[in-house]
């Protein structure tokens, strides 16, 4: 994963730590990115005409430039520059009558969407996958022959981010729902079959037998020539859509199990993802799935997460669950995540030093906040000396910088991979506030559901104290951090790089312009994804 950078601090020229990246295996549609390793604070180009010139180098900052920086425009500003409502000349938020209909249509819904729900569910995975992207191959060169590149919040962007733009930007005029929310997540095993990329290569496809552990129980799964599970029965097991072995976690971490608010303490539940059947990989990546602390879970994630572990040297992945509002509190996510990574150290036997974290909008805070706890229970305890030595100066210029406080803690994980992090838990503003206007994943109807859980988390003082973007990195891994400058957590997503950078964590930052939130996760439909899922692996 990608987690190392490059720390050369240059005067005059930041051209090999912020270069522009053009990557040729995903063709011509895909446009180019922002690389920066940089220690310096991240700051766009300015000119977004500029922003495919191939001279764009001489365009970034330099270090003097950033001293007398001119002012950026607002995101609302930046509003004015796209392309909004699909190139549409009315602004259909606006009409009323728009927003009766989606009502209407979302209480009519509300009556039939469990029957649908259930149904959908019972269908075979291997034909729904079939069934999406057949209905995508078949949609796309229509939309491209009929509206081409006239409806995406920019003409730069792919026929397919445009085809999906049209597709998924009428979402917002209807009413969004926790169940909406969980069952539209709990789909992302469709959008991921073994031919999608990244595919999976002939290496990740078993055969023979297999163990499933749950409980302290073990049963024997037999597998096809074809790498397709069986169960008992003989019969083709399409329900998890992955060809590794699966480990089904139930894990009693305390001899006392309390209860408390109806909820078990000291479980650990989630899937193991082992690409080997025989031996497990000495590294392992923690994949924790976002949906706003409402929704997302394990079984949803598991064709991308084995994905990405395969792609990432063939890496073991671990992915747990974790509690949800509105039935839990707020810090139950936090407290079950670090109990799952407890449970990696102390039941699976993986060192720190061998486990990658990475974590998808919620989750990427969630990563965020724990790798923070850690830092400050190894640095920050009743011992005055110790607390000496990490706000000693001599930590910057003596010969241990910031940058390798991280390695001194027995606990740290070897660093994170940040898709979209949601880190600032305060009231929205910015990027947050203005880019739900185009946004294809949190929309307005997403943050009209989401805001009155964010609100009940306390007044301003509160919500700040739960924010991981302003607590400190101090202490932290190497962060590698994936983001849209268009989507809505873009504003946060480079205060805590910036943030991070200034305390002395090193920081991979990928950005791309005019995708929406977490794109990296549409890798098998667009080639601005696959840009981002080979910047991190």
């Amino acid at each position: 994963m990608a987690t190392n950078n490059n720390n050369n601090n240059d005067d005059t020229t930041n051209t090999t730590e912020t270069e522009l990246v053009k990557c040729p295996t995903h063709g011509k549609e895909a446009p180019p990115y922002i690389r920066c390793s940089s220690t310096f604070e991240f700051e766009m180009p300015n000119d977004d005409e500029s922003f495919q010139n191939t001279d764009v180098e001489s365009q970034l900052p330099t270090t003097r430039q950033r001293r007398r920086r001119r002012r950026r425009r607002s995101s609302m500003e930046i509003n004015q520059t796209l392309n909004l409502n699909l190139g549409l000349p009315l602004t259909p938020q606006k009409i009323r009558l728009m927003k009766k209909i989606g009502k209407i249509l979302s209480w009519i819904f509300s009556f039939m969407e469990h029957y649908i729900f259930k149904f959908w569910d019972v269908l075979p995975l291997r034909l729904r996958q079939k069934m999406t992207m057949l209905g995508w191959n078949i949609y796309l060169p229509l939309h491209r022959l009929l509206l081409g590149r006239r409806t995406a919040i920019h003409p730069d962007s792919s026929y397919e981010y445009h085809a999906l733009s049209t597709m998924m930007w009428w979402s917002r005029f209807f009413p969004q729902t926790v169940q909406r929310i969980r069952f539209s997540l709990s789909q992302m095993n469709v959008w991921h079959p073994p031919e999608a990329y990244p595919p999976l290569t002939p290496t990740a496809i078993l055969s023979g037998k297999s163990k499933t552990q749950r409980g302290g129980t073990t049963t024997t799964n037999e597998y096809n020539d074809k790498g397709e599970r069986l169960d008992e029965n003989g019969e083709v097991y399409e329900s998890w859509g992955i060809h590794a072995l699966i480990l089904d976690i139930v894990h009693d971490m305390s001899t006392n199990t309390k209860e408390e608010d109806g909820c078990e303490k000291g479980i650990v539940t989630g899937y193991f993802i082992q690409q080997d059947p025989k031996t497990p990989s000495d590294k392992v990546l923690m994949w924790v799935y976002g949906g706003a602390f409402l929704g997302g879970d394990a079984k949803g994630n598991l064709p991308i997460a084995e994905k990405m572990g395969h792609y990432s040297n063939n890496m073991d992945v671990f992915i747990p669950d974790y509690r949800l509002l509105p039935e839990y509190e707020f810090h139950h996510a936090l407290d079950d995540i670090s109990l799952a990574y407890e449970y990696l150290i102390q039941f699976r036997h993986i060192s720190p030093a061998n486990i990658t974290l990475l974590g998808i909008s919620s989750g990427g805070g969630l990563c965020t906040s724990m790798m923070q706890n850690i830092a400050k229970s190894h640095h920050y305890h009743d011992d005055d000396e110790d607390r000496q030595i990490v706000e000693s100066s001599n930590l910057v210029n003596g010969e241990e910088s910031k940058s390798e406080l991280w390695k001194k803690n027995p606990k740290m994980p070897s660093g994170a991979v940040l898709v979209g992090p949601f880190v600032d838990y305060t009231e929205p503003e910015g990027s947050m506030k203005d880019y739900v206007a185009h946004d294809l994943i949190v929309n307005t109807a997403v943050l009209g559901l989401g805001l009155p859980y964010l609100d009940a988390q306390g007044n301003h003082e509160q919500r700040v104290a739960i924010s991981p973007v302003y607590q400190s990195f101090v202490g932290l891994p190497p962060l590698c951090i994936v983001v849209s400058e268009h989507e809505a957590v873009y504003d946060q997503s480079i205060l805590l790089a910036n943030k991070a950078r200034s305390e002395g964590v090193c920081v991979v930052l990928g950005v791309w312009k005019y995708m929406c939130h977490v794109f990296p996760l549409l890798c098998a439909f667009l080639p601005e994804s696959r840009q981002s899922v080979d910047f991190m692996c």
